[in-house]
C-alpha cells in the first residue's frame, strides 16, 4: 500500500486516457515474472480527462537501482535488451502500415483477431521498453549520491552537465528534417518531401489522452512562417548541439577530475533519457493505432470513440466477444489502476474518488515562493516573466513570447509552447525529467520537482526563478 505519509512522485496531471496507458500497466507484471524487476505500488488516477501516477518516491529510487546496476551499466545486457526492443518496435511499425492501409474491410472474426495481436505487440513493445524509464530513476539517484558525496558545493553544475544526453531527440531530428525541406531551391522537390514528411510525422501532436492527423497543410503552414535565413540559423544551432554538450562534459570531467564509475554512471544515465525519448515517438504511433482500432469498433458496436477511450483494450476484447459494456459514467467521475502486490486491480466512480483523495492534499495558503530542483540554468541565473499555467498542450495558445510555462509536467507535446517560454517550472520532474532535457535543449532556465507551483501562482502573476538558488516568488 502506498504510504500518503511519505514524500510521494507524482507523473501529472497530464492528458490521458485508459485506452492510451492500460499496457504501460499491464507490462509492469509481465515483466517483473520476466526480469525479476519491476515497479513498487502505484496507481493511476484518471479524472476529467487527465491521469496523474501516484508511487512512493524513496520506493520507487529503491527498486529502480537494481535493474540500472545489473543490466544498464553492463554493456551486454544493454545492448542485447536495446536489440530485443527493436523488434518490438519493429513489430509495432508494421502493425502501423496495416492500420494506415484500411482495416474497414476486415470482417469482424478478422478484426477482433488482429486487434489481439496488436495488444500482444503492444505489450511486448512496453514489456521490454520500459526499462529505460524504470532504470532512469535508479541512475539519477546513483548519479547524485556519488556527486554529492565527492563535490556537494558544485552539485547542479556537475549533474547537468553530466546528466544531459548528447543525442538528438525525436523532436529536434523531425525539426532538422524539416528544416532541410525549408531550405529547398527547387520547389517541386520541396511539395515532395514536404508530402512525404507529413505522411512520416502525422503523429507529432498525439498524446496519451488524444490522438489526430497532422495534414499535409499543417507543414505548408510551418513552412510558410519560416524564413530560409531562420531556418539555417536553426539548423546550424541544432546541428551544434551533440558538440556542445560533449564539449561541456568533458570540460567538467576535467575541471572536477571526475573519477571513472561516476562518469559511466552518467554516460549509461544520458543514454536511458536517449531511450526513454526515443520511445515517446512510438508510443505516439501506439496510441495512433489503438485510435484507429478504437474507432472502427466504435462504429460497428455502435457505441461513441468518446466512450471507447475509457475502455482499456482488455475491455474492448470483452466488449467484442461478449457484448460486456463498461459503466463510462462511472469511470468518467473517476478510475483508478492499481498496481499492487504484482498485479492490477481496478476502482470506479466514488470508490476510486475516495481511494485517490488523501493522495492529493497540498496546503499552499499564503505562499508567494516556492523551490524546486534546478535542471537547466539558462544563460542568466535570474529571470523575470508572466506566468502562464498549462494545464493541456490543448491551451497552447495561451503561451507568448517570453512568458513563463508553469506546468504539472511537461511531454512531448508541449514542445510548442516550450520554444515560446523563457523559462520553465514543474510540479513533478527530475533531472532526466522531459521539462529539464528539452529546457536544456532551448538554453532556458528551468526548475522542476517544485510540488506546488501550479497551485501557488495564477495566470498573470509576474514571477522571478533564481536559478542559483533554486527558487521562484511572485513579483509584486
Amino acid at each position: 500500500m502506498i504510504n500518503k505519509d511519505k514524500k510521494l512522485f507524482r507523473w501529472g496531471p497530464i492528458d490521458g486516457m485508459p485506452l492510451y496507458i492500460h499496457a504501460f500497466n499491464k507490462a509492469f507484471v509481465k515483466m517483473k515474472d520476466r526480469m525479476g524487476y519491476s515497479i513498487n505500488d502505484l496507481f493511476n488516477y484518471f479524472k476529467d480527462w487527465k491521469v496523474t501516477i501516484v508511487t512512493e518516491d524513496e520506493e520507487l529510487r529503491k527498486f529502480a537501482i537494481p535493474p540500472f546496476k545489473n543490466i544498464i551499466m553492463d554493456d551486454n545486457k544493454v545492448m542485447n535488451h536495446f536489440e530485443i526492443w527493436e523488434k518490438k518496435v519493429a513489430c509495432l511499425k508494421a502493425f502501423e502500415e496495416v492500420v494506415n492501409h484500411g482495416i474497414s474491410h476486415c470482417n469482424d472474426e478478422k478484426l477482433l483477431k488482429l486487434f489481439e495481436e496488436w495488444c500482444t505487440a503492444h505489450l511486448d513493445f512496453w514489456d521490454y521498453g520500459f526499462l529505460p524509464e524504470l532504470a532512469n530513476w535508479g541512475g539519477e539517484k546513483l548519479l547524485k549520491d556519488s556527486i554529492k558525496e565527492k563535490w556537494e558545493n558544485k552539485f547542479n553544475e556537475i549533474f547537468e552537465a553530466l546528466a544531459a544526453p548528447d543525442k538528438l531527440s525525436f523532436f529536434q531530428n523531425e525539426e532538422m528534417e524539416f528544416l532541410g525541406i525549408v531550405l529547398m531551391e527547387n520547389e517541386n522537390m520541396q511539395d515532395i518531401m514536404l508530402h512525404d514528411h507529413a505522411k512520416k510525422y502525422y503523429w507529432l501532436r498525439n498524446s496519451y489522452g488524444n490522438t489526430s492527423l497532422l495534414p499535409t497543410g499543417h507543414f505548408e503552414l510551418e513552412l510558410e512562417k519560416m524564413s530560409k535565413e531562420k531556418a539555417k540559423k536553426k539548423m546550424d544551432e541544432i546541428g551544434r548541439y551533440s558538440d556542445k554538450i560533449k564539449a561541456r562534459k568533458k570540460e567538467i570531467i576535467e575541471k572536477y577530475n571526475i573519477d571513472d564509475e561516476t562518469i559511466k554512471i552518467s554516460e549509461k544515465l544520458a543514454y536511458c533519457v536517449w531511450w526513454q525519448d526515443l520511445r515517446k515517438k512510438y508510443i505516439f504511433i501506439a496510441n495512433h493505432i489503438n485510435s484507429v482500432f478504437a474507432q472502427e469498433f466504435a462504429l460497428r458496436e455502435e457505441i461513441g470513440f468518446d466512450q471507447l477511450q475509457y475502455y482499456t483494450e482488455d475491455d474492448i476484447i470483452n466488449l467484442i466477444k461478449n457484448h460486456e459494456f463498461v459503466d463510462v459514467e462511472k469511470r468518467k467521475q473517476s478510475f483508478i489502476i492499481l498496481y499492487e502486490n504484482d498485479s492490477l486491480k481496478y476502482l470506479e466512480g466514488e470508490e476510486a474518488e475516495k481511494f485517490a483523495k488523501p493522495y492529493f492534499e497540498y496546503d499552499v495558503k499564503n505562499k508567494n515562493e516556492v523551490d524546486g530542483m534546478i535542471v537547466s540554468v539558462g544563460e542568466d541565473p535570474l529571470t523575470v516573466g508572466t506566468v502562464k499555467i498549462l494545464s493541456s498542450p490543448k491551451e497552447l495558445d495561451k503561451m507568448e513570447d517570453g512568458d513563463i510555462l508553469v506546468a504539472a509536467m511537461t511531454s512531448p507535446d508541449y514542445i510548442v509552447a516550450m520554444r515560446k517560454a523563457s523559462a520553465i517550472v514543474t510540479d513533478e520532474g527530475g533531472m532526466t525529467s522531459h521539462a529539464a532535457i528539452v529546457s536544456r535543449e532551448l538554453g532556458i532556465p528551468c526548475i522542476v520537482a517544485t510540488e506546488i507551483a501550479t497551485k501557488v501562482f495564477k495566470d498573470g502573476d509576474v514571477i522571478e526563478i533564481d536559478t542559483d538558488k533554486g527558487f521562484v516568488r511572485k513579483i509584486k
